[in-house]
Parts: C-alpha cells; sequence; structure tokens
C-alpha cells in the first residue's frame, strides 16, 4: 500500500469518527432542545386547556337561607364559594348574586344578571309602566327594562332583553332553602347555560 492510499484510509476513518461524533453530538443537541421546549408547550397547553378540565362552579347547589327568613319580597343573596385559579385557591369568593322570594310553600329564585347584557338587576318600588300603580318590581338600571316579580318581561314587545329573568332550581328541605347557581349565556332568547 503506498503513502498516499494509507493516508487516505487513515483520514477516512478519521472522517468517519468525526461524523459520527458529529451525528450523536447533534443528536443529544436535539433531543435536550426537544426536552427544553416541550416544558413551556405542555405548560402553555395545560393552561389553555384548563377551564376544560375543572369542575364548574355553574350548576352547584348552594343552601342560602331559611323558608321562614323569606317572604314575598324579593330578597339579595350573595354566592360565595372557593374558586380554583391554575395553581391557587382563593377562599369565599363571590361568585354570584340571587333573588330570593317566597310564594306560598315554594321559592322562586332568580339570577341577579340581566339576560340583555350583564347588567345588574335591582329590585324596588316603583309606577308600574302599564298601570301606573306603586309596586315592587325588578328593573334593569342600564337599559331600562322592568319585570315582575315572576321574572316575566313587563312590555315584552319594546324591552331590549330577548328573554325574562333567568330562574333557578331550588329546593326546601328541613325548612333550608337550597339554590342551584347557574349562569347562562347573554343576549339570546334561549336560556342557555355557560
Amino acid at each position: 500500500m503506498s503513502t498516499n492510499e494509507l493516508n487516505k484510509a487513515q483520514n477516512s476513518g478519521a472522517t468517519g469518527e468525526a461524523t459520527r461524533r458529529n451525528f450523536c453530538l447533534g443528536a443529544i443537541g436535539a433531543g435536550m432542545g426537544a426536552a427544553a421546549l416541550a416544558v413551556p408547550v405542555c405548560a402553555g397547553a395545560k393552561m389553555a386547556l384548563y377551564p376544560l378540565q375543572q369542575e364548574g362552579l355553574s350548576g352547584k347547589e348552594y343552601e342560602l337561607t331559611t323558608l321562614d327568613a323569606l317572604d314575598e319580597t324579593p330578597r339579595q343573596f350573595v354566592i360565595s364559594d372557593n374558586l380554583n385559579d391554575a395553581w391557587a385557591t382563593e377562599a369565599n369568593q363571590t361568585i354570584g348574586v340571587v333573588y330570593l322570594r317566597r310564594v306560598g310553600e315554594a321559592v322562586e329564585a332568580f339570577q341577579s344578571i340581566c339576560p340583555h347584557a350583564g347588567c345588574r338587576i335591582k329590585a324596588g318600588k316603583m309606577k308600574h309602566p302599564t298601570s301606573g300603580e306603586e309596586q315592587t318590581l325588578f328593573f334593569c338600571p342600564c337599559h331600562g327594562d322592568v319585570f315582575e316579580l315572576n321574572g316575566e318581561r313587563v312590555n315584552p314587545e319594546t324591552t331590549k332583553s330577548a328573554r325574562s329573568m333567568d330562574s333557578l332550581e331550588t329546593r326546601i328541605e328541613d325548612g333550608k332553602v337550597f339554590v342551584k347557581f347557574q349562569n347562562f349565556q347573554l343576549g339570546t332568547a334561549e336560556k342557555k347555560p355557560v
């Protein structure tokens, strides 16, 4: 074997060794880069999908008062619960406000959010828009919609709200009043839970 052939063979082996070394280093680097990238990608995906993984507070039942504490005049009750936000929990946070009123031995409950645009509905004495009599009614201070005590719109043809107030399920057990709290989609004629 000539010197040139011997040098070529040695260089070929050295080049093959360098090529293998470069391939291994590249593979290790690519693996480490992929692992480093996977952490924020997985964390981002978890945060994006977080609402789908949580048990919502909407649809949960809450004990709010007793039947004896209610009469036909609507009263507001604040609903509080623990809120879980990613890795933190905030105790005793307000999640909603509802109106309760007694009707005989039953209780009517209404969401305090106007179904039109989400303003907080008020209850108070005012002149009834059609009869002119002074009485207690529900009204939306944002757009002027007025609702009867049973939650129905006073003038459905002229109100901004596409539906009446959103009623909530109630249950009475041993004189205690329980309400199934629920939020609903705004601005639609159909009452759709969210």
